[in-house]
């Protein structure tokens, strides 16, 4: 119970300062960033929270916080010489870092950082941007001295246990379940007919080859299937995956839209025949999410990350065994009663996802930091 101070005594507010600048990218560490910035919203009866957003960023938070805009490049050289004197000035009760880079020195407060995925402490094959061999060394190293670390998964938490030796009460898990609203936006463009659709950046990682290939196979069993369409900036997996569709010579029917708009991507899942999550690894898995959200049928990799919301609601295949993920396409692609059974599931349980308080979440974790009685 929180007891109300007298009359005429100022009582100062915990301050929370937030650095919140990979808001400004399309990545999945930029929505959680998003999310988790709308989602303080929860503390604000509490605590001050003031938040560090890129000048160049179009993204604008509620009136729940104050935006402080900066201009960051480089980022790492930002958050290790600007960011500290940022601290010092401010004074903060606490810092939240959801960039994945804690800083060197740290002038005040207690820290919480928020690490989306344990990619860049494991081998998945190649090291690709935020797994390259410098986050590595630094999530290792830095990571470890955060009071507390904010990750989106128990299957994010287990790993990152596992290679920072953390016990399991420093690290906690929130959901970046939020915004994903079922809205069909009238100004979306999407394509004509049926059609499959595969969303996220075109990195290795998301096993785009591996789809490509398993769709490749199932056109040869049913020429008729629809096109299927990749939509996603052109990373650094782009010409692999172009080098599959030349392989199999699937030129007219696989299709790379670069990035979409907010609009266009909500039109193109909330009017595709299918949905695939090819990816290998995943920290959570928001394009997926993004999909049943729209209330369509999807295949997802078994035994990742994504299964904690999806087991029942979609079809699970090892994405990484070309014969069986075109096996799972075709069958929710082509059995209507299979289809059925998981689109009733989804009508039937996808609204208890929906229900999870993403504020509250965030206002239990954080709020040991700031000095404020969680149960409040």
């Amino acid at each position: 119970m929180r007891v109300l101070p007298a009359p005429g005594i100022l009582v100062k507010r915990p301050l929370l300062l937030v650095e919140a600048l990979a808001s400004r990218n399309d990545s999945g560490l930029g929505a959680m960033a998003r999310l988790f910035v709308d989602g303080l919203r929860g503390l604000s009866g509490d605590a001050d929270i003031k938040v560090i957003l890129p000048r160049s960023g179009g993204y604008s938070p509620g009136r729940h916080c104050l935006p402080i805009k900066v201009d960051a490049k480089p980022f790492r050289l930002w958050a290790q010489a600007a960011f500290p004197l940022m601290i010092r000035r401010l004074r903060p009760d606490a810092v939240f870092c959801l960039g994945q880079t804690l800083p060197l020195i740290r002038p005040a407060g207690r820290y919480a950082l928020a690490i989306p995925d344990a990619g860049p402490l494991e081998d998945l094959g190649r090291a690709t941007s935020s797994h390259d061999a410098y986050n590595r060394r630094w999530l290792r190293a830095m990571a470890p001295r955060a009071q507390l670390i904010v990750t989106i998964s128990r299957f994010t938490k287990a790993r990152l246990m596992r290679h920072l030796g953390l016990p399991g009460e420093r690290i906690r898990v929130v959901n970046p379940i939020g915004g994903a609203e079922d809205v069909r936006s009238a100004d979306g463009l999407f394509p004509a007919g049926e059609y499959f659709l595969a969303l996220g950046n075109v990195e290795p990682r998301k096993n785009f080859p591996g789809l490509i290939a398993a769709y490749a196979a199932l056109k040869k069993k049913r020429p008729e299937v629809p096109p299927l369409y990749i939509a996603g900036h052109a990373a650094w997996g782009q010409a692999e995956a172009e080098a599959a569709v030349a392989r199999f010579r699937l030129g007219e029917s696989v299709r790379f839209t670069g990035y979409l708009s907010d609009a266009d991507r909500s039109a193109h899942l909330a009017n595709c025949a299918l949905f695939v999550s090819s990816s290998l690894y995943e920290g959570w898995g928001l394009p997926l999410f993004e999909a049943l959200a729209h209330g369509r049928p999807a295949v997802y990799h078994a035994g990742s990350s994504q299964e904690e919301f999806a087991r029942g609601m979609a079809m699970a295949a090892d994405c990484g065994n070309p014969g069986e993920l075109a096996r799972a396409m075709e069958s929710l692609w082509s059995d209507t009663r299979e289809r059925e059974r998981y689109l009733a599931a989804l009508r039937t349980d996808f609204g208890k996802i929906r229900d999870y308080d993403l504020p509250g979440a965030l206002r239990n974790v954080l709020a040991p930091l700031l000095g404020i009685d969680a149960g409040n």
